[in-house]
């Protein structure tokens, strides 16, 4: 079920919100996008807010999605508890179902089945609540306890074919169109601009990315209508989708996420992939100052996907040449486990502001 919506007055945005977390709905391209606010409890001196872009890749909806909104929830709450109101978008916001990851990973995982009923279930299991978009599709599970004994090491796919048949009965087969996060980003940020009374801020503006959401983020603060922030705070975020200057092995892996920015992003050539590369991008002067938080070991030293995704240091280089300051934060173990020790750098990031 969604989460109560608070509506808000759009006029002069007076209206007060209440302390502690409340949702706002707007509208982009007939969609409805939902800000998730964290606000600060008592009064204390007026601050920025930040407008934090939280990204869950295909994660955007269904079991998984209902995971990672209460993972990123811990963001905005650390936010709120140091002083200053956080309003966090989700974007891209792209179900996994609508990927064609499932078949991927369904086709490696296959032969895993070999090893016995117990391992046929768990990954039939795994299989079909990554699959699910509807209530229906849930319905499926009933036919993990039996489907191995019957079909064998056949369960996995067959039961994954009758998966896909039902959500194309359903309407859910061609996949969306994929949002326009860069829209979703903007309207996020207006929306913020003009409700600094309600919020209780000083009108300033920190923008902040996590993840696949740093991406769009970055991309955001560099685009030419972007308003000048007061700072930019990306967190373990994703800086290029660039594949054509990839040797070795690399060349290898090339097509896979090719494909993989094809079906999150819709982009599906060169041309795209470089645009939609923020350390690419950068080409205008900047002002402020850029903190670039990356974790110790984001995959836990896994090759070289951990560098693929998560380099910082061309980025890096790119915004210096145009002039910002640039402050790189190591924070916490790994991609997932920093929002643990994330109050280390947002307690005093908030007292500096």
């Amino acid at each position: 079920s969604r989460p109560p919506i608070e509506t808000m007055a759009e006029g002069n945005g007076k209206s007060q919100l209440p302390a502690g977390r409340s949702f706002h709905t707007t509208t982009v391209d007939g969609r409805d996008v939902q800000l998730r606010i964290f606000k600060p409890e008592g009064k204390g001196p007026k601050k920025p807010a930040v407008v934090m872009v939280c990204g869950l890749l295909w994660l955007g909806t269904g079991f998984l999605g209902r995971i990672g909104l209460t993972f990123n929830d811990m963001f905005g709450r650390t936010f709120a508890r140091n002083g200053v109101a956080c309003v966090q978008i989700h974007t891209p916001q792209r179900h996994m179902a609508h990927t064609r990851l499932p078949e991927l990973a369904s086709l490696i995982l296959w032969p895993l089945t070999l090893l016995g009923g117990g391992v046929s279930m768990f990954l039939l299991a795994g299989d079909l609540l990554l699959l699910a978009t509807s209530p229906i599709d849930l319905g499926l599970l009933l036919l993990v306890p039996w489907a191995p004994g019957i079909l064998g090491p056949l369960a996995l796919p067959a039961v994954h074919l009758l998966a896909r048949l039902v959500q194309k009965l359903q309407g859910t087969m061609p996949f969306p169109k994929h949002r326009d996060y860069m829209k979703e980003v903007t309207a996020a940020v207006e929306w913020v601009q003009k409700s600094s009374d309600a919020l209780g801020t000083d009108g300033r503006i920190v923008l902040c990315g996590y993840s696949s959401g740093g991406h769009c983020a970055s991309r955001y603060a560099l685009s030419e209508g972007a308003p000048e922030f007061h700072s930019v705070v990306m967190v373990s975020g994703i800086y290029t989708l660039d594949t054509s200057t990839w040797t070795g092995g690399r060349r290898v892996l090339a097509p896979i996420f090719n494909e993989i920015f094809k079906d999150i992003l819709g982009v599906d050539s060169e041309e795209e992939r470089i645009k939609q590369s923020p350390e690419l991008q950068v080409k205008r002067k900047l002002r402020g100052e850029w903190y670039l938080l990356s974790a110790k070991m984001e995959l836990m030293g896994l090759q070289p996907f951990e560098d693929i995704l998560f380099g910082t240091q061309r980025l890096k280089a790119a915004l210096e040449a145009q002039g910002a300051t640039v402050k790189p934060v190591a924070c916490g173990l790994n991609h997932w486990l920093l929002v643990l020790s994330i109050e280390d750098f947002i307690r005093p990031f908030c007292e500096s502001l």
